[in-house]
């Protein structure tokens, strides 16, 4: 057996507390975690629309967001994050907000986890918004792990509420379709999952916050060289597991 390097993976908090204290509770009975990754949109969804930004409201949502992250924190793993669509691109250069993996590839106990915050195809007026065309010109570098706020268009990761209409994006579809990894978003709230797409280990977390916020939470995992994604629905007791083919983490994108 071979060792276990677990990810603990939150979804779109939205500075719903009490969601992310029940999703804390349950990555600390999953044992020893090498790093915890936020998929964004961290702060207090109320606050995050581009046209009705204020001084005011801009320090009231850096402070949700100051919250959410010290939180995490307390779980005494690394905490890693990417800005999702409700999210300023930027954060202030300070200790309360490091942690920010966009446009970046850190090693993470050994896995190199490649970041890509906001959210596209669509422009809703929020504050990070890209097409797909601007997401492949920005592109994602080799890595063993990709931690986007966006989920990969045509899969169960992106279906709305309906349950019809995939709204994910193009880009990171194509790009999963060569990554032998591990894959870890949010953004729609309802299609918390997972699924393999290609060889990847793809997870959803979910939303913590509103709309259709529940708790819940995701991990990835490797394992004897094999990537095991899982969603866990805190309220039904109920986990969802893929796991990919065989990859060599360091290896080929």
């Amino acid at each position: 057996m071979g060792e276990r390097v677990v990810f603990g993976v939150v979804g779109d908090v939205h500075a719903h507390m009490a969601h992310l204290e029940a999703a804390c509770a349950a990555l600390e009975a999953e044992g020893p975690l090498a790093a915890v990754l936020l998929v964004g949109d961290l702060g207090d969804a109320h606050l995050g629309h581009a046209r009705l930004r204020t001084p005011r409201k801009d320090a009231l949502w850096l402070e949700s967001v100051a919250r959410v992250l010290e939180r995490a924190r307390a779980l005494g793993a690394s905490v890693r994050y990417v800005p999702g669509n409700h999210d300023l691109p930027t954060l202030p250069d300070e200790p309360r907000f490091a942690g920010n993996l966009d446009g970046r590839v850190e090693s993470l106990a050994g896995v190199r986890v490649a970041g890509f915050g906001g959210a596209g195809p669509g422009f809703f007026g929020f504050p990070y918004e890209w097409s797909d065309a601007q997401a492949r010109a920005r592109g994602i570098p080799a890595c063993d792990l990709i931690l986007a706020h966006a989920p990969p268009r045509g899969t169960s990761l992106d279906l709305l509420w309906d349950r019809r209409r995939h709204v994910g994006s193009a880009f990171l579809r194509e790009r999963l379709e060569s990554h032998a990894g591990a894959f870890a978003c949010g953004h729609i709230h309802e299609s918390g999952g997972v699924e393999l797409v290609g060889r990847a280990a793809c997870v959803n977390a979910g939303g913590l916050g509103a709309p259709r916020g529940a708790p819940q939470v995701g991990l990835l995992a490797l394992e004897d060289g094999r990537w095991r994604a899982e969603h866990l629905d805190l309220a039904l007791g109920a986990r969802r597991v893929v796991v990919g083919p065989p990859v060599a983490a360091g290896g080929p994108p």
